[in-house]
C-alpha cells in the first residue's frame, strides 16, 4: 500500500464569496455560456514527475440532479450525482482526477453543467457548486 507523500494546493476557485477578514484567494475566469459554466483554472507549475492533477469540487444541495464536469473542447471529466443523502442537505466534497491531457500550458479550461431529468442542462448556481479546487498531489513510489 503506498502512502500519500504530500498534497500541494496550487489553486482554487470560490464560486460563492463569504465575508472574511482574511486574503480572499485568486478567482478564475468563469462565464455562463449554453447552459453551462465556463471557467480556467491556472497551475502554478506543469506537472512533474510523479504529479497527478485532482479537482475537489466542494457541492451544496442539488437533490436528484447531477453536475457533469467536463473540459470546454467537451473531453468528459466525469459526473457527481448524490446518493445517500438526506434532502436538502449539501452533498459534500467530491474528488475528480485530471488527466495531464486535459491541461494545456498550465491551464484546465472547465465547463460545468447541471443535468436535469426531462430539462435542457444549464449552469449551477453558486450555492449548487460551492466552490473547486484544483490540487497537484505528488505521491510517493509513483502511486
Amino acid at each position: 500500500m503506498a502512502l500519500l507523500a504530500s498534497t500541494v494546493i496550487l489553486a482554487f476557485v470560490v464560486l460563492q464569496t463569504a465575508p472574511s477578514a482574511s486574503v480572499s484567494p485568486p478567482m478564475a475566469q468563469s462565464r455562463q455560456i449554453d447552459g453551462a459554466r465556463e471557467m480556467t483554472l491556472v497551475l502554478p507549475h506543469a506537472l512533474r514527475k510523479g504529479e497527478t492533477a485532482w479537482l475537489l469540487v466542494k457541492v451544496g444541495v442539488i437533490g436528484r440532479n447531477q453536475i457533469q464536469l467536463m473540459t470546454q473542447d467537451g473531453r468528459p471529466l466525469g459526473t457527481i450525482s448524490q446518493f445517500g443523502i438526506r434532502s436538502g442537505k449539501p452533498a459534500g466534497t467530491y474528488t475528480v482526477p485530471v488527466p495531464a491531457e486535459a491541461l494545456s500550458d498550465g491551464r484546465l479550461a472547465l465547463r460545468l453543467s447541471v443535468m436535469q431529468s426531462g430539462r435542457a442542462p444549464r449552469a449551477p448556481t453558486a450555492k449548487e457548486v460551492k466552490s473547486l479546487r484544483l490540487l497537484i498531489r505528488k505521491f510517493k513510489d509513483g502511486y
